[in-house]
């Protein structure tokens, strides 16, 4: 996420200044407020991982007849061919509830990938070490949607994946991410953005396909008032919007890996995505 100044796009320094301020205010939103990801005592109300009608796994993305770099996959266990969608992590996806997105994608009759954006570091890479800094420093936001589409590439090749239009869903800094890419890719024809982070009119003025944001009222990391001044950007433009409104919700109350879940508006939430990507994608 970013605030002000920070939200710059002129140029590939003001992008890293982005992406920084991002990984930092992540960082100290998590050790001021106490936030850790920890396992939860019980089975968590969204959770799927488990459920028997899902195949999902690690996968690994192909250049040049090489390995690169993956990502991690999830489709329906029965034979066909479904409308796929990408989600676009804020951190690593080694925290379980980015595969689990994609698993309840797979619930619900797509096949979901989420591409590895933080491939060079470590899975147990703390997200205010040093060296996740560094490394959230020197990436642009162009190289980071050079990786995402290294994901699309992957997922057009499979024949499970049909034809056609991709949603895309993204959480804080992956929700503008998964704006801009709506912005840049004809392939995209939904996007679902969760808290997503601050963003300017010139920076979504391509963006035309349908948009569904979710904001919670008690988000301390991004306000809520950044999401509303997207919506108007976005209406004022034509695109197709909603905004949904979680009261009393704070960031990540999708992720029950974080102290803020809030499994009620989780559903709720996810209800409403699910809705949104078979009206658009189906």
């Amino acid at each position: 996420m970013c605030f002000s100044d920070e939200c710059n796009n002129e140029g590939a320094t003001d992008r890293r200044s982005f992406i920084a301020g991002a990984a930092a205010t992540v960082a100290s939103f998590a050790v001021s407020q106490g936030q850790s990801v920890t396992p939860q005592v019980k089975q968590p109300e969204t959770r799927v991982l488990d459920d028997a009608r899902v195949q999902h796994g690690r996968v690994m993305f192909r250049h040049n007849g090489a390995d690169t770099f993956g990502g991690f996959l999830a489709r329906p266990k029965a034979e066909g061919v479904y409308p796929a969608v990408v989600v676009i992590a804020g951190n690593k996806i080694s925290e379980e509830y980015i595969p689990n997105t994609c698993a309840a994608l797979a619930l619900a009759g797509f096949v979901g990938l989420a591409p590895d954006i933080f491939h060079p570091l470590p899975d147990d890479t703390p997200n205010n070490n040093e060296l996740y800094k560094k490394y959230i420093g020197n990436h642009t936001e162009l190289d980071l949607l050079d990786d995402i589409q290294a994901g699309m590439s992957h997922l057009r090749a499979q024949r499970f994946a049909r034809p056609g239009g991709m949603g895309v869903v993204g959480f804080c800094m992956g929700g503008r991410l998964a704006m801009l890419l709506g912005a840049r890719s004809r392939e995209i024809d939904a996007v679902v953005p969760f808290h997503p982070a601050p963003m300017k009119p010139e920076e979504i003025t391509r963006l035309k396909v349908p948009v569904q944001i979710h904001h919670g009222t008690a988000d301390r990391a991004v306000a809520v008032g950044e999401s509303v001044k997207t919506e108007g950007m976005l209406k004022a433009q034509g695109t197709p919007v909603e905004l949904r409104i979680y009261e009393d919700a704070d960031h990540g109350f999708l992720a029950y890996t974080r102290p803020y879940y809030k499994p009620d508006l989780a559903k709720l939430a996810w209800a409403r995505t699910v809705a949104f990507l078979q009206r658009h994608l189906k």
